[in-house]
């Protein structure tokens, strides 16, 4: 199952194109009720389940980083790493770490996974962004939940990725406002910065999907789903006589119909001071959407005030009706715009106020988007001035009294708390939760860029292995499909990057180029995936910016011909499977999900049929045998030479894998695969986590390194 992302900045949008919006929460015990989740504005939260907290669980590094020796990376490390926000680079309501309004403490909600114990352990911690007190759990962090999404005309598609909590300090900044899973649904809850004082503020019979102080912080706005509840009621009601099997059915995961993708949200207020909730007024709910405001520009997607008057700057496409184009940055001042250098003002993602006259803003540039720069413009007083460009990816960032202050990862380390100067564009740690990993030998890569067959640029990350030297072929790894911020585990984070170096592998991380059809003209929806589809466009793009970097790297004498691998997951899964197909780099494969073939337009369900005939794929009953020799390994085993396939699948998307994987064990490839119970299209549980990454460095041990391999 694809995945597409839309954003071109590390955000996976998942499966083929449709932002996800909201979505439910199936519970299959017995009579165990239905319990709802969701998040408005593009990305739902469905606690499908839940690993509670689980203290004392060692949250909080030592007070001094480790003075051991550097070591090698180990798998656990990678399972008990401490995250915060999102599990990739996407949107989420509120940023990763939010900052008070003061500019003194920034929150977060830290977790960490124990796979010995298979559960999280979670806090709200507060630290100060100047000085060096240490850090501060401030209230327990709840459980860890699983995200998901509406598609194919249902809602609760099963992504799997952690739920990171809502954060948004009051405006006098004496209350931390903080979604909280408790029983598998999203509340929200208050804290003061001292720890002190935490309540549980909403007892929603949803999940809260955000919510946003009102002006003087006496109540909150928030946005739920109620009718959820009376959807699955309906569905309820139809039982006694049988579910008609229709487009709420996604047949891989249950054989329970899904509420549909319609459902629509409501806004509510609730009162700090009775705890009373209301339906808001309009002017209330432009808190959470205001898009709405009078005078918004048209198609505006961030509006600043700045100077005096109606002077303001502002974030919109150049053309409102392209599709997935960039923003650009508009300034209006004393009634006219602003001119803005093109070359500075276009991809911008991020727009602030520094002062009446001056602005700050961050941008996209460089090679396939791979840059961010941060830029200052003095209004009316010249063109902006880069204060700092960077590789690496810069994540909710808010502007304070002096800094900018981002969530930040870099290829080495991970994700982290930064200060930004905003007048030198100097950069400082605010908080690293992971100090630990000053002490792990960790390899810096080599960045690449290169075009492929089409003009399309691309990049990647290249990491060498521990006992490199030069003229000395290695075993390579591809890994993919995302190369920004810390080399973890690609997309999905399930095959070691570091951990393949540390054991003697050469690791290319391929960030797939942009999508085909975005090279053409502004499109619709279903009319861009057309144009990915058409004559396996997209694919035949990223197979040739695969082929090569891959025989350069031959070329340059730093991958072993007859020893190099690749991995995927969704997007990625299905480029590995396309570079078997048609070409024969490729030695051994190991995949997270599996696989296209022409059964699966009839096994997903109808709503799944009806979304992929639309973006140019046959239906079940069609005879387009061409089509599927094209794209799928199933109808190719026969005239392929055997690659060792492993697959690791979660229990919600094992059965996509089962034409191929029968195909290919009856074909004579050495084929395995491995079912991890309670899991999605990403796999969260700590246990399973830390065994997917050991049995895929066993695997290609196995088949690249026989002496050093342990059994998969």
């Amino acid at each position: 199952m694809k995945e597409i992302d839309l954003d071109g900045d590390g955000s996976s949008s998942a499966a083929t194109g449709q932002l996800p919006r909201l979505a439910v929460r199936r519970a299959c015990k017995k009579n165990l009720r239905t319990a709802l989740g969701g998040v408005i504005l593009g990305i739902s939260l469905v606690p499908v389940a839940s690993w509670a907290s689980q203290p004392p669980c060692d949250l909080l590094p030592p007070a001094m980083a480790p003075s051991a020796p550097e070591r090698e990376i180990t798998a656990l490390d990678l399972a008990r790493l401490r995250d915060f926000g999102g599990m990739q680079f996407d949107t989420y309501p509120g940023p990763p770490a939010a900052l008070s309004p003061d500019g003194r403490h920034v929150a977060l909600q830290l977790r960490r996974g124990d796979p010995s114990s298979n559960r999280y352990c979670t806090g709200i911690v507060v630290k100060e962004t100047v000085g060096t007190a240490p850090p501060r759990i401030v209230a327990d962090g709840g459980e860890i939940i699983r995200l998901s999404f509406d598609k194919y005309g249902f809602s609760g598609l099963v992504s799997g990725a952690p739920v990171p909590s809502v954060l948004r300090w009051s405006p006098d900044g004496r209350r931390l406002a903080f979604t909280k899973a408790i029983g598998g649904l999203m509340q929200v809850f208050l804290v003061r910065p001292d720890g002190s004082g935490e309540a549980q503020l909403t007892r929603s019979p949803v999940s809260i999907d955000d919510f946003q102080w009102l002006p003087g912080g006496a109540a909150i706005v928030y946005a739920s789903r109620p009718a959820l509840l009376d959807e699955e009621r309906r569905i309820d009601g139809e039982a006694p006589s049988g579910w008609r099997y229709d487009v709420r059915f996604w047949p891989i995961a249950g054989g329970r119909p899904h509420p549909p993708s319609s459902t629509p949200s409501r806004i509510d207020v609730i009162a700090l001071a009775d705890r009373t909730p209301r339906p808001a007024l309009s002017a209330e709910g432009l808190v959470l959407a205001p898009d709405g405001t009078p005078g918004w520009p048209a198609s505006a997607t961030q509006v600043l005030p700045v100077g005096g008057g109606t002077d303001r700057a502002w974030l919109a496409p150049v053309d409102p009706s392209a599709l997935f184009k960039p923003n650009v940055l508009h300034v209006s001042m004393n009634g006219r715009e602003l001119p803005c250098p093109q070359s500075a003002c276009t991809d911008v993602v991020g727009l602030w106020k520094r002062d009446p006259r001056t602005i700050l803003f961050l941008r996209r540039q460089g090679v396939a988007r791979s840059e961010m720069a941060l830029l200052s413009w003095d209004l009316g007083k010249g063109a902006p001035r880069v204060l700092h460009t960077t590789i690496d990816p810069w994540l909710g960032c808010q502007l304070g009294p002096i800094e900018l202050v981002c969530a930040a990862e870099s290829d080495t380390a991970p994700r982290h708390v930064i200060g930004v100067d905003a007048g030198s564009g100097r950069v400082r740690t605010i908080y690293d939760p992971n100090p630990e990993f000053a002490a792990i030998r960790l390899r810096r890569p080599e960045r690449m860029a290169w075009r492929n067959a089409f003009g399309i640029e691309t990049f990647g990350d290249l990491v060498l292995p521990s006992d490199y030297r030069p003229g000395h072929p290695a075993p390579l790894i591809v890994v993919q499909y995302d190369s920004r911020g810390f080399l973890r585990g690609g997309t999905a984070d399930e095959f070691p990057i570091q951990l393949f170096a540390a054991k003697g592998f050469a690791v290319l991380s391929f960030n797939r180029p942009p999508w085909y059809g975005l090279q053409g003209p502004p499109l619709d929806l279903f009319a861009f995936l057309k144009a990915n589809q058409k004559d396996w466009s997209d694919r035949r793009s990223v197979q040739s910016s695969l082929e090569i970097v891959v025989e350069r790297l031959i070329a340059r004498g730093i991958a072993d011909p007859a020893r190099i691998g690749i991995t995927g997951q969704s997007d990625g899964a299905t480029t590995a499977t396309f570079a078997l197909v048609h070409s024969r780099l490729f030695k051994a494969v190991a995949l997270s999900t599996c696989c296209e073939e022409a059964t699966m337009m009839a096994n997903l369900g109808p709503g799944f049929e009806d979304w992929y005939a639309r973006t140019g794929y046959p239906r079940f009953n069609e005879d387009r045998r061409g089509f599927w020799k094209e794209g799928s390994l199933v109808p190719n085993l026969g005239d392929l030479p055997p690659v060792p396939l492993l697959i690791q699948a979660g229990e919600e998307e094992f059965r996509f894998a089962l034409p191929t994987y029968a195909a290919a064990k009856n074909a004579g490839w050495p084929t395995e695969m491995y079912v991890f119970s309670g899991e999605g299209h990403v796999k969260l549980q700590p246990a399973h986590r830390l065994a997917v990454y050991e049995r895929n460095l066993a695997w290609f041990q196995r088949w690249f390194k026989p002496r050093e391999g342990a059994s998969p």
